[in-house]
């Protein structure tokens, strides 16, 4: 699939959905694609990158996503035998507030092997291929990617492990999000994550102009319906 083609599609997914950011594109890879600049920012978690994302392309490193264990666990930068509390200041808070246990990590998605570089953009204009794509939307806009999906997998804390899942599974995922994800990002409340693998993404993209469809038609006929009603 060409470039193009990959931006054609984000442009048409964030006009069907009326989705107020971008979809962003997501690469894992050990080459930075041509041309493509550095993150310079100190961001407190890698998901910070995807509303940065929704603006501008770049790629990160290990050492970015650094002040966050739980992003870098299901990144892949630290394995689950490194995962303790006394070298992984957030996992120790969340374990501390019972938030989480040490034991749920055992169930979180985590790219099996880390790449040196995680490449962010716009999926409408990047000039790389996506191994992930991600969407920040409202429930009536999930409802309408996760009838698109067909399958899926509902996913809660942490939100980053649906980038993982979508790649290592090949299903879409439907994130209610987590507290952290939400005051780091700015995420609003009625907001959620949906992650797409590249695998899917064009057959994804067709359905999607059907449920769309679907449901306009629908809403339109229980409209006239209550009108009758009156």
């Amino acid at each position: 699939m060409q470039t193009q083609d990959f931006r054609s599609m984000g442009s048409d997914i964030q006009n069907l959905l009326k989705l107020e950011h971008p979809p962003v594109a997501i690469s894992f890879t050990n080459e930075v694609p041509t041309g493509m600049k550095k993150a310079n920012d100190k961001v407190p978690s890698g998901c910070v990158f995807w509303f940065k994302a929704f603006k501008d392309s770049f790629y990160t490193t290990r050492e970015d996503h650094a002040n966050c264990n739980i992003g870098s666990f299901t990144h892949g930068f630290v394995k689950p035998n490194e995962v303790s509390l006394d070298s992984c200041a957030d996992i120790n808070l969340m374990v501390g507030a019972e938030y989480l246990s040490l034991n749920d990590f055992g169930g979180v998605a985590r790219m099996q092997d880390a790449s040196k570089y995680v490449v962010y953009g716009p999926l409408k204009s990047a000039n790389f291929e996506p191994d992930v794509v991600l969407m920040v939307c409202n429930a009536e806009q999930s409802m309408l990617l996760a009838e698109a999906a067909g399958s899926y997998k509902t996913m809660g804390l942490p939100t980053c492990q649906a980038i993982p899942h979508a790649y290592n599974t090949s299903e879409v995922a439907v994130s209610l999000g987590c507290i952290t994800n939400r005051i780091r990002t700015g995420m609003k409340p009625n907001e959620m994550v949906v992650t797409v693998p590249k695998k899917n993404l064009a057959s994804f993209v067709q359905s999607l102009r059907k449920r769309v469809a679907v449901n306009n038609n629908v809403a339109q006929a229980v409209s006239a319906m209550l009108k009758q009603k009156k």
